[in-house]
């Protein structure tokens, strides 16, 4: 069945309102009346329940899916666009501005169109004439002819600013065919894109207490154009963003939590979009704010429980070292983890990676002092003093760090990777024993120095053995002969 005269479709118009202008020009009454000749339940229609659609789409004579796309489901929730959910007051097929250019040019109110794009709540402005769309008062109206009567259509008011480029991404979406390189919004909903924009926007322009609802259309605009703007470059530019929401807040007490640190991003994400996945941006500030703060396993972040600690406070750090917190926090400006310069209750608002700190912390708690490295190593006093000024030797205190000079350590484990290097040599057969001696023997007869052997010989670019009867560096043997023939022909 197909209706004559027939009316052109418009695919920028709501399905609602193409179906009145229709029943307008073929009853001269309301959609209600076509829709009953059809045997289609009103209510049904109007909610967009997909079989009144496709039983509209069939009397009408248009294909089943164009119709559809200019659909919106409403449900007592919130309900659907082309099979992405939305929230209430998101997208509404109901009429509640309008852009008078746009109106003029449908021409006589018969012909008026109620754009798809005016249904969206970021949307206050026409894209195409550059001019604020025309708010009118709430009404159920779902089409032009019904909400604006015979009131006077309003007047166009100039937008100066540039149109947004969300604005552009959008009618792209929703009309185009999508950006082909758009890979990281293409997998999101429209939802998800602009009221993740919309919050990074309103926290970095208006603060950490704004009140989105509270700020007049223009500027609802444009922080949703400053946070799309950042949104749309992907996680790096949004986590960089995140950076700067932090670090402008005020809060600097230990136990401030997220909500003091991120504001209204991390209430809404946290309370206010429970009905509807948020998408990445919740994941994203939930990385951020274990990453930045001393969080307790078993704490629950943006729903989901955290299960390993990632980093401490210079309280909880002294707690899990049993270290106190004076001393600690000494030696943590000796290890160069925290400024030289900073005060005490600054490092106190600082957190530490945990697996780093912890290690380093208990390293350090064992540590063996230079004058007992020797022993350690199985070397002269002499070797381990070259050791350490080639670099081979690696102190748990940088050496460029505050008190370096009068408290060299190192960590156990550092040292037994040597020994176990050496360990790893093969071992010196009765073979080997006339042509190889100990390393020392080797310096002291021309081979070259004994910090650049050891480290050929761990590189693989000297030969030696290990002598099963010795220990440490004591036990390497090498070829002394071959050695110094290498050192003279170089």
């Amino acid at each position: 069945m197909t209706l004559w005269p027939s009316l052109p479709f418009d695919s920028e118009e709501t399905l609602l309102s193409y179906a009145d202008r229709l029943a307008m020009m073929h009853t001269g009454r309301g959609m209600g009346r076509l829709l009953k000749d059809f045997g289609i339940n009103v209510e049904h229609f109007t909610s967009g329940r997909e079989e009144a659609v496709a039983a509209f789409a069939e009397g009408v004579g248009l294909p089943f899916e164009d119709i559809q796309r200019t659909s919106v489901r409403m449900l007592p929730w919130g309900g659907s666009f082309r099979s992405e959910p939305i929230s209430k007051g998101f997208l509404s097929p109901q009429v509640a501005c309008y852009c008078p250019a746009c109106l003029e040019e449908d021409g006589q109110r018969s012909r008026h169109k109620f754009r798809l794009l005016w249904g969206f709540r970021h949307v206050v402005r026409c894209d195409r004439h550059n001019v604020w769309l025309t708010q009118i008062p709430p009404t159920k109206a779902n089409n032009m002819r019904m909400a604006l009567g015979d009131a006077p259509m309003g007047e166009r008011v100039a937008a100066t600013s540039e149109t947004p480029a969300y604005l552009s991404w959008l009618r792209e979406r929703v009309h185009g065919h999508g950006s082909p390189n758009d890979k990281w919004l293409a997998k999101q909903t429209i939802e998800q894109v602009l009221n993740a924009s919309e919050m990074l926007g309103c926290v970095l322009e208006h603060g950490h207490k704004v009140t989105p609802k509270k700020l007049s259309l223009p500027q609802t605009e444009e922080a949703t154009d400053i946070g799309f703007s950042i949104y749309s470059e992907g996680p790096e530019a949004i986590t960089e963003a995140l950076d700067t929401i932090r670090g402008t807040s005020r809060a600097k007490a230990v136990q401030a939590g997220p909500l003091a640190y991120y504001g209204k991003l991390f209430d809404w994400l946290d309370r206010r979009c429970n009905k509807i996945d948020p998408g990445p941006i919740r994941d994203l500030l939930r990385d951020h704010i274990v990453k930045h703060s001393a969080v307790e396993p078993g704490t629950r972040v943006l729903g989901v429980e955290i299960t390993e600690r990632r980093y401490h406070t210079l309280s909880s750090l002294s707690e899990a070292v049993g270290v106190k917190r004076p001393r600690l926090s000494r030696l943590l400006k000796k290890m160069g983890e925290i400024p030289a310069d900073v005060s005490e209750v600054e490092s106190g608002g600082m957190v530490f990676e945990a697996a780093k700190t912890v290690s380093l912390i208990e390293a350090f708690k064992t540590a063996i002092l230079l004058k007992d490295v020797p022993e350690y190593l199985g070397a002269s006093k002499r070797q381990v003093e070259n050791l350490y000024r080639r670099g081979v030797l690696q102190p748990l205190i940088p050496r460029t760090a505050r008190g370096a000079v009068r408290h060299v350590v190192f960590g156990r484990e550092h040292l037994d990777g040597i020994l176990k290097k050496i360990s790893e040599l093969p071992e010196m057969n009765e073979t080997e024993a006339g042509n190889f001696h100990p390393i020392s023997y080797a310096c002291q007869r021309g081979a070259g120095c004994f910090e650049d052997i050891l480290v050929d010989l761990f590189e693989g670019r000297v030969s030696g053995f290990r002598n099963r009867d010795q220990f440490g560096i004591g036990s390497i043997f090498v070829d002394v002969s071959a050695l110094v023939a290498t050192k003279k022909s170089a």
